[in-house]
């Protein structure tokens, strides 16, 4: 499969820095002489929830490599796919995660609560809470009638998020150091592009490529992880970045954009459909029906782009993950931990059936490709420079 010169996708909004990864992912790759297909793999957002839904997913794929596989060649990871892509990208097995999770063992890559919520965040978010409801009661007791004018007056005064990420900072960093790793990019043995949002420009960076090579791989997986509202902006070298999933889903343009002939993207949340009229989500609440919401609008633009990234590079093949359509998902909303192990264990077994019915030419293909080649941490340091 011959190299080209891929045409980005409009409005991906693609820096300079990660066009140099581009153009010397490309220059590595023909050096090389294509003499294998080039797998990457793209993990898309989906909290708790969806980061264990992906480390069942990845355990069923390695599973089915029968342990042969040499991961893929570029890792991209978003949000909770950022903190998958870096443990998988820094040369951890998707099964000893698994198995830590499964087990509920105590290991420090084990992604418990304290993961997102270290000691006082509930007590910190309640005060954050008070301040916002003083915030707009004192409003309405001057006069303010109507809701989105008191939100307007109280606008300085409410809270950037009500959680923090200095939790998941920690565990990023003491997680790759207990397996002997580095909390670089460079000490990666293959490459890794984690995207998130600048929240004054309104434009994507991607940590891992050009000048935000530099920064550590915790801070930008923090960085990425920054749900609006949910959590404070994070802040890097004085600039405030919020969730990569804002705006984008996948990401599937950074992995196609290196010149990969294959891209897998995992996408953990999608709608969740009743079987019948009752039971409706409505009465779930708020919370439910916004979650709904989003899962719509995130698997509706994931779709969009996949169409799109068809167009714009023809001689890549995607394929998409994503728990069943007419499946009603056994576990809850995707900030929660009480069935992160039914999200990982349905990882598993769905990824295991896909992989049967649809994905057993795929796997094929990555178990004869298994080529020799240059150690894989030279591989990295050529691309990332």
């Amino acid at each position: 499969m011959g190299l080209r010169t891929p045409r980005l996708w409009q409005g991906s909004c693609l820096s300079e820095g990660v066009m140099q990864i581009v153009h010397r992912a490309m220059g590595y790759w023909k050096r090389r002489g294509a003499t294998r297909p080039r797998y990457a793999l793209a993990l898309a957002g989906g909290g708790v929830i969806g980061g264990m839904y992906e480390v069942g997913a990845m355990t069923a794929l390695e599973g089915r490599l029968n342990g042969a596989g040499r991961g893929f060649d570029v890792y991209v990871g978003c949000s909770a796919g950022s903190v998958v892509a870096a443990l998988l990208a820094s040369g951890v097995r998707a099964s000893e995660i698994y198995h830590i999770l499964d087990e509920d063992l105590d290991d420090p890559l084990n992604m418990r609560r304290g993961v997102l919520f270290a000691d006082g965040a509930f007590r910190l978010a309640c005060t954050r809470f008070g301040r916002f409801m003083w915030a707009i009661g004192k409003h309405v007791i001057r006069g303010g009638r109507c809701l989105p004018d008191v939100l307007a007056k109280a606008e300085r005064e409410l809270p950037a998020g009500f959680f923090t990420l200095a939790a998941l900072e920690r565990f990023i960093r003491l997680g790759l150091a207990s397996r002997g790793h580095g909390n670089a990019f460079s000490d990666l043995p293959r490459p890794l592009l984690i995207p998130a949002v600048d929240l004054n420009t309104a434009e994507r960076v991607v940590f891992g490529a050009g000048d935000l090579a530099s920064v550590p791989i915790s801070d930008a997986v923090a960085a990425s992880s920054a749900i609006p509202g949910f959590f404070d902006p994070y802040t890097i070298n004085g600039r405030d970045y919020m969730d990569g999933g804002v705006g984008f889903c996948g990401h599937a343009d950074l992995a196609a954009g290196t010149g990969a002939d294959v891209v897998f993207v995992v996408n953990p949340l999608v709608p969740n459909r009743t079987s019948d009229g009752t039971g409706s989500m409505r009465l779930r609440g708020m919370y439910t029906i916004m979650e709904q919401a989003s899962r719509i609008y995130s698997q509706n633009l994931l779709h969009l782009g996949l169409a799109t990234l068809a167009v714009k590079f023809p001689h890549t093949t995607f394929h998409l993950l994503q728990p069943p359509q007419n499946t009603e998902l056994p576990f809850g909303p995707s900030m929660g931990f009480e069935a992160s192990r039914a999200a990982l264990r349905f990882g598993y077994a769905s990824t295991k059936l896909w992989l049967d019915e649809q994905g057993a030419a795929l796997v094929r293909s990555m178990s004869e490709s298994q080529a020799a080649e240059p150690p894989a941490k030279a591989a990295a340091a050529r691309l990332i420079g």
